[in-house]
């Protein structure tokens, strides 16, 4: 038991630590007025997935967010170009209205949603003019907005799982749940992975924490757990979390990033999970080039592995 003097001691004491603490204010505020790069160019031997580009404003940390608002946030006026060191293409535009509805729900699976709020556009090979393949280097060219951004990304080498699997999870009470497990042999050299899952047709979402580099098993074969994804912002049951059902078709998706896109979600995702009023200030890391623009440009090797998680 503390008697009252030892009371007053630690509370002066916490008293002089917070009056000795500067605050720390971001060095970027008001109005930045950049355009903000999401590109996204993937190999893959399992699925065609186009290369697409979608561009949005920057906009101030404090301030009201609506349909109206979040609508006049993304740019339709631009021109989009990709130079695979073969030919450079110029991606076709392509706004949500103008898309039959089957095109629609795919494109909801790739971009990870479950709908489209508004209408708004981005740029894609439709026609797959590019050639796509690892260990080649792409050259991304924006003129949005009087500004001009550019930058460089490499797809990175392939590297398959050995094997998916699905077991009882510890709670013996919790006989409809499963757990996957995958089985990776990681190549020597440097790496960095990244993982999205989808259950029953669902969009691709990421965990929590998506993405990994291989500096504590360079090299090694291992087994490690596989969580279920869930969208953010919805509600979960701890004794659930990250366990996936009986009766459930998973599409797991497994991706080699280069590092510049490995820290750009590194970076986003730590900012994401450590907030709160004594979280630590995170800026995103971006690759994109020139004034007035921020973002990523990713490339990256992806397999897609579908599960379908037995009964019994």
């Amino acid at each position: 038991m503390m008697n009252n003097q030892s009371k007053v001691y630690i509370f002066l004491l916490f008293a002089l630590i917070v009056s000795c603490e500067e605050p720390f204010d971001p060095p970027f505020v008001g109005e930045r007025n950049e355009v903000v790069v999401e590109a996204y160019i993937e190999y893959s031997p399992d699925r065609e997935v186009p290369t697409y580009v979608i561009l949005s404003r920057s906009f101030p940390f404090i301030g009201t967010i609506d349909e109206s608002f979040a609508s006049e946030l993304y740019i339709r006026d631009a021109s989009v170009t990709i130079d695979d060191g073969e030919r450079k293409v110029d991606l076709s535009r392509i706004c949500i209205e103008d898309l039959p509805q089957t095109f629609r729900e795919e494109l909801k699976r790739l971009l990870g949603v479950d709908s489209f709020l508004f209408n708004f556009c981005l740029f894609a090979d439709v026609i797959g003019a590019l050639k796509i393949e690892p260990g080649r280097e792409y050259r991304l060219e924006v003129e949005a907005e009087g500004k001009e951004l550019h930058s460089i990304a490499t797809i990175p080498r392939p590297v398959p799982l050995d094997s998916l699997w699905a077991s009882s999870v510890p709670n013996v009470d919790a006989d409809t749940l499963r757990q996957l497990t995958l089985r990776l042999t990681d190549p020597p050299g440097p790496d960095f992975y990244r993982y999205l899952t989808s259950v029953n047709d669902g969009p691709l979402l990421p965990p929590i924490t998506s993405v990994t580099d291989d500096k504590i098993f360079d090299g090694q074969s291992f087994d490690v757990n596989i969580l279920k994804a869930e969208a953010r912002g919805t509600d979960f049951d701890p004794e659930t979390f990250g366990y996936f059902n009986t009766g459930d078709r998973v599409v797991l998706k497994w991706c080699t990033l280069e590092r510049n896109h490995f820290r750009f979600w590194e970076t986003l995702e730590y900012g994401r999970n450590n907030q709160g009023p004594f979280s630590s200030y995170t800026i995103v890391e971006s690759n994109i080039r020139g004034e007035g623009g921020l973002g990523v440009f990713g490339a990256q090797s992806c397999f897609y592995y579908e599960i379908s998680i037995p009964e019994n």
